[in-house]
């Protein structure tokens, strides 16, 4: 608490022990207001605080005090951040033959430290359903009243704290959640609804640190949230279950989560993200007793860390390898890159998806091979915000050196160009972005590949093949050679109807041709096939052929294309000449 002390000096804040009160007044609905004091040793101060609440005996749902107020102060520890004092029904009475008020004097004896006053005042819930039925009564209630009884007391509602050593202006106590932040090692706060934040940082020594979140869930729910993850292998290192929190204060639906955890040497992500409801910004309903802390933020344990171990990751600095994003409906969009030796690979799509499957997602293909090495798929996804459809992932994958395409496809509804749900927390970066995980990656191991056939192997081929046509393409071998074919098509029922083979055009006999059973399912309708066979051919002129049918081709689908539509067709790749 060194940093807290030196603030108050520095601003003149810190008086001479002595009687010194606390006061907060000129109170409304929607009113966040704190202040704070310092007590230099164990002592009894006296409070005298008015506010307003109901009795109710129904189920509280997500947006009620469960302590029935909806007016009134609280006064949290500032080092631990917890709870020493609120207004409650319980320790509180009616004071006049209003309705709603509430009243409290008496005394409270604290140990020295620093404290935080508060006072937020929230529209209470207005419902005609108690213990989960309707009620008459309260139907009548509600409609014999102004909609604005609760404003009723407003006037009246103050906290006053006496016999303190210091008091602290609201800028005093802001001033010292600065310094906190600036000490930890991550501090996402100060969030607007639907936001979304990602900040990261390299350790170079194992360290055990203190993950303190606060957010939103209700019933296994979360709604604000946020997660740790080591970025080497995208896993979760940390999350904020909702089965792991606890009542974090005001709502039902406020929790918190605080706990130690031990990080071991690596890169790490830590991401929050918002809902489009309910945060510092504009509270729907009481905020928890640590509004300043809404979000996540993770500190070192002294002497169970190196401070100097730490350095943070600036996320802005890395340029994508790929960026396809703002994608409306109907879109089928692609992009390549080459990569000169084996490089980790940052991978951040937003889509859309929904019981299990995806609508609007990306997928990676190994061009050399024709194999996706990554997709989007939705139980590794997490929810993006807005619509429960809206899904997001962000991971980290391994590539060896090569040659890939990028794709990404969305179907005919909720896009960039018009969603017909609530919009995620990061609407721009509707798509797929490809970044190098490592931002100090060396630029020369990255190429654009502008052509999906720049391999110097290739031989022939016919590919993007569209409907009703029959292309034939002529080549020559001159030594007995090794041949890769990739072919893609369409076919059922033990039947191609877009397929390709290769003629001998000196004997004008087929030396190869694509057939249903050695072909195998590639990718996205059932009836989209790919053969990847290797032959011999001997010095001699031959003749590629690709033949199609009406329908169901390169930019004319009548069904989910396969995954790598780009080489929809046939190609020959060389392998290596017979010694």
């Amino acid at each position: 608490m060194k940093i807290f002390i030196f603030i108050l000096l520095t601003t003149g804040l810190l008086f001479a022990q002595g009687n010194k009160t606390v006061e907060i007044t000129d109170l409304h609905i929607g009113d966040l207001k704190n202040s704070g004091f310092t007590l230099n040793s164990r002592k009894t101060i006296h409070i005298q605080a008015e506010g307003a609440g109901e009795k109710s005996e129904k189920e509280k749902d997500l947006m009620m005090d469960p302590g029935n107020m909806f007016a009134y102060p609280w006064i949290i520890n500032a080092k631990t951040r917890k709870l020493v004092w609120r207004l409650t029904m319980e320790n509180s009475d009616r004071s006049r033959r209003t309705r709603s008020d509430r009243k409290f004097e008496g005394d409270l004896t604290l140990p020295a430290g620093q404290y935080e006053v508060y006072y937020q005042a929230s529209k209470p819930g207005l419902s005609i359903l108690d213990d989960g039925f309707f009620s008459f009564g309260k139907l009548l209630n509600r409609l014999l009243h102004d909609e604005e009884w609760y404003k009723e007391d407003e006037a009246k509602w103050f906290v006053r704290i006496s016999g303190v050593d210091a008091e602290l202006s609201e800028r005093a106590v802001e001033k010292y959640h600065e310094a906190l932040r600036k000490q930890a090692i991550v501090s996402i706060t100060g969030l607007h609804n639907s936001d979304y934040r990602q900040e990261g940082f390299e350790l170079k020594k194992r360290g055990t640190f203190r993950v303190y979140a606060v957010g939103e869930a209700f019933r296994g729910e979360t709604f604000d949230y946020g997660w740790i993850v080591d970025a080497s292998n995208s896993e979760k290192v940390w999350e904020t279950l909702a089965d792991k929190s606890e009542y974090a204060g005001g709502a039902v639906k406020n929790r918190y989560w605080d706990e130690t955890i031990t990080l071991e040497p690596g890169t790490y992500w830590v991401y929050f993200v918002m809902d489009d409801s309910h945060s510092p910004n504009d509270w729907n309903a009481n905020p928890p007793y640590d509004p300043a802390f809404y979000g996540l933020t993770l500190t070192g344990v002294a002497g169970e860390y190196d401070p100097d171990s730490i350095e943070k990751l600036q996320t802005l600095k890395v340029k994508p390898i790929v960026e396809m994003t703002r994608l409306g409906d109907d879109e089928r969009v692609h992009e390549g890159f080459k990569i000169s030796q084996q490089m980790q690979i940052r991978v951040y799509a937003v889509g859309e998806g929904r019981g299990g499957e995806m609508f609007d997602y990306g997928w990676i293909v190994n061009m050399q091979t024709g194999e996706k090495v990554w997709e989007m798929d939705y139980n590794r996804t997490r929810h993006a915000g807005g619509a429960e459809k809206n899904r997001m992932i962000d991971e980290v994958i391994t590539l060896p050196a090569g040659s890939y395409m990028v794709y990404y496809r969305t179907d005919d509804s909720h896009s960039f160009e018009g969603w017909n749900g609530d919009i995620p927390y990061n609407p721009y970066s509707w798509g797929i972005t490809i970044y190098p995980a490592d931002p100090k990656y060396s630029s020369d191991q990255i190429q654009k590949v502008e052509s999906a056939d720049e391999s110097e192997n290739i031989i022939a081929k016919i590919t993007k093949a569209g409907n009703n046509s029959h292309i034939r393409e002529k080549f020559e071998i001159d030594k007995p050679t090794d041949i890769r074919i990739y072919a893609i098509g369409e076919g059922d029922w033990d039947e191609m109807f877009d397929y390709g083979w290769i003629e001998n055009n000196d004997t004008g006999k087929k030396v190869w041709k694509m057939t249903f059973e050695e072909s195998r399912w590639a990718g996205g309708a059932k009836k989209n096939r790919k053969v990847d066979d290797s032959i011999t051919l001997f010095p001699g002129h031959y003749s590629l052929h690709y033949d199609t049918d009406d329908s169901h081709s390169y930019g004319n689908w009548n069904d989910d294309a396969p995954d790598d539509p780009i080489h929809y067709g046939i190609t020959l790749y060389k392998k290596g000449e017979k010694k």
